[in-house]
């Protein structure tokens, strides 16, 4: 990785200037597309995924590795393509898969390419706690445990807190990673 993104404040920085002089729809097109695509109020009362990227992209601690800084900066880029309303309201599915296929592009647009397949990995994977109907008493599946073992699996948690920062509304995602890194202690244990 190039010396100057080593850290995720200099990856931060980077983007600022890019915002600043307004170069980041020619370095990061799939970040640009992201500005008047719509979310559902009920969980992004912050607005557009742009604003929502944005205040995820504030909420990673600068010295988090540069593969969270990245898999944070780009884990919505799928929605451009894969929002739609449907039954009374806005929705992006299938925008993980989506967005971690144009990641490897992007990285290698970047200069990034080396670390472009964990970005990848974390953004397809930046939703998979929806579907673990995760409460405070539920003992997590062999699955699950093992899905927790991935070596990307802390970076990943890393990402969906800082998605979950980013999120004005109703949605229950921040709760969800709180437990999950409440159980994470109990469950290396077993």
């Amino acid at each position: 990785m190039p010396a100057a993104v080593t850290t995720a404040r200099r990856c931060r920085e980077l983007v600022e200037e890019w915002l600043v002089d307004g170069s980041i729809g020619a370095r990061l097109p799939e970040v640009a597309r992201l500005h008047g695509v719509p979310q559902p109020e009920q969980f992004h009362a912050e607005g557009d995924a742009w604003t929502h990227t944005l205040l995820a992209v504030a909420a990673v601690p600068g010295d988090a590795d540069p593969r969270v800084f990245w898999g944070v900066l780009l884990h919505d880029i799928g929605k451009a393509e894969t929002t739609a309303f449907v039954r009374g309201r806005w929705r992006s599915r299938g925008h993980a898969e989506a967005g971690a296929e144009l990641v490897p592009a992007a990285m290698e647009r970047l200069g990034l390419g080396e670390i472009a397949a964990d970005v990848a990995w974390l953004v397809k994977h930046h939703t998979f706690h929806f579907s673990w109907n995760l409460t405070p008493d539920v003992r997590l599946s062999r699955h699950q445990r093992r899905f927790m073992e991935h070596p990307l699996f802390p970076l990943l948690l890393q990402v969906c807190a800082a998605d979950a920062a980013g999120s004005l509304g109703g949605s229950d995602k921040g709760m969800k990673i709180a437990l999950l890194l409440d159980t994470l202690p109990d469950e290396a244990k077993r």
